[in-house]
């Protein structure tokens, strides 16, 4: 079984694929990636051949153009070859000063863009926490946003503290409003849901991992 993973060492014109063979049942005849710019990732990269070992695997693409990528990690056995789910990035054009949000994989697209302020990234609170598959409710008469996601609940008022299970936190930048659209901290709520946050400068990327279970398709 093999397993699509995060990009790492974004940089303006390249990219660094990552897999897994998470079980080895034989002889693993060849692995690597398949990547391309659509779904169909037609272009071919054999990272290795001949192993018997279930273990993580990467390759660097460079020379990349700008715009948008889609890859999915493969490996070959005697009864056949299993792949994992389709992950995707972005290489921006030069100049392009819009951010980037890409959670599991999958880039976000949202309806309000997101901002900086004071160097901390807001985002609207429907599609991250929607992204992070965590229930929302909205209370009109305090001003708060609860999110819940297993164990972790987190209630934001606008202006104001968010509270983490119950426990007050200051926020440097707290949530407000914008155009009428609700705008959250992102690198805030992501580590308060147990989420990992990677900022890419060079590409004007933020990368979250939420440490889901990816499926073998």
């Amino acid at each position: 079984m093999v397993k699509t993973n995060q990009i790492t060492d974004l940089e303006a014109n390249a990219a660094t694929l990552n897999g897994l063979m998470t079980e080895c049942f034989g002889e693993i005849r060849e692995y690597g990636f398949y990547y391309g710019i659509d779904a169909q990732t037609n272009e071919k990269i054999v990272v290795g051949k001949n192993e018997f070992v279930a273990m993580p695997f990467k390759t660097t693409l460079t020379d990349l153009i700008p715009g948008k990528y889609y890859y999915k990690a493969f490996a070959t056995n005697a009864t056949g070859t299993g792949y994992g789910p389709i992950d995707e990035f972005t290489i921006r054009k030069v100049n392009d000063d819009s951010i980037i949000i890409n959670l599991d994989g999958k880039e976000l697209t949202f309806d309000v863009q997101p901002i900086i302020d004071k160097g901390y990234t807001l985002v609207p609170q429907r599609t991250i926490f929607e992204g992070l598959h965590a229930s929302l409710k909205w209370d009109e008469k305090t001003q708060t946003v609860t999110a819940n996601k297993g164990a972790f609940t987190v209630n934001l008022v606008i202006g104001g503290n968010a509270y983490i299970n119950g426990v007050s936190t200051p926020l440097d930048v707290p949530a407000r409003i914008v155009d009428g659209r609700t705008l959250i901290p992102l690198r805030f709520v992501s580590e308060a849901m147990n989420c990992k946050v990677d900022w890419v400068a060079a590409a004007h990327t933020i990368i979250i991992n939420s440490d889901q279970v990816l499926q073998i398709k």
